[in-house]
């Protein structure tokens, strides 16, 4: 895949969004705008800052897709500081919705065990109160890092028993779970890619 021209339904300029009621503190920042991890990275400190090691954001994709693909960015040779704020660990969740959707995930019994664990209570809250027969699933677990320059830009596939069954999924959420080290996470670029869905 070439990262570099992969189309980004994350992108702010795609039409896509971060949901309040699924992301950390609502999407609100002391220090940099939430829209700044979904815009083109510009300059070290220009991110995302989350108070803690750990948190999740919740986007409404520009469209429905099957995922194939995300990518996370950090600044280009930052301080060592700025290295410590990058995320580490990290588990991109996928919203399922539909009928035809779900009854795929149900005709795989590979896929089953990546619904077994969940997200934050109050990001399933958010999402079942909005669609009561949607559920979420794992769609990949990574570590981000160690980068420098050359390779601030990663980009992580989706496990292969997802992507092999078609689904597609309109919200996707990305959880933090560590970072390098720092008291506070600076995300920069977070990018979703895949196949868009003809509804």
């Amino acid at each position: 895949m070439d990262i570099v021209t992969a189309f980004d339904f994350a992108s702010l300029d795609a039409g896509a969004y971060h949901i309040p009621d699924i992301t950390s503190g609502r999407g609100l920042s002391h220090h940099g705008s939430l829209d700044q991890a979904l815009t083109p990275i510009l300059e070290e400190g220009d991110c995302w800052l989350l108070p803690e090691p750990i948190g999740h954001l919740g986007i409404r994709l520009a469209s429905p897709i099957a995922i194939t693909h995300f990518s996370i960015e950090h600044a280009a040779m930052p301080t060592m500081n700025h290295q410590r704020e990058a995320p580490c660990s990290m588990v991109l969740w996928g919203f399922l919705e539909g009928a035809s959707n779900i009854e795929c995930f149900h005709a795989s019994p590979q896929l089953r065990g990546l619904s077994y664990s969940q997200p934050a209570t109050e990001v399933m809250e958010a999402c079942k109160a909005a669609s009561p027969c949607g559920s979420f699933v794992e769609l990949t677990h990574v570590s981000y890092g160690p980068f420098n320059g050359a390779n601030n830009l990663q980009t992580f596939p989706i496990y292969p028993d997802v992507h092999a069954a078609g689904l597609d999924f309109g919200i996707v959420v990305l959880e933090i779970r560590s970072n390098w080290g720092a008291d506070s996470t600076c995300l920069y670029g977070f990018c979703v890619h895949g196949v868009r869905v003809e509804l």
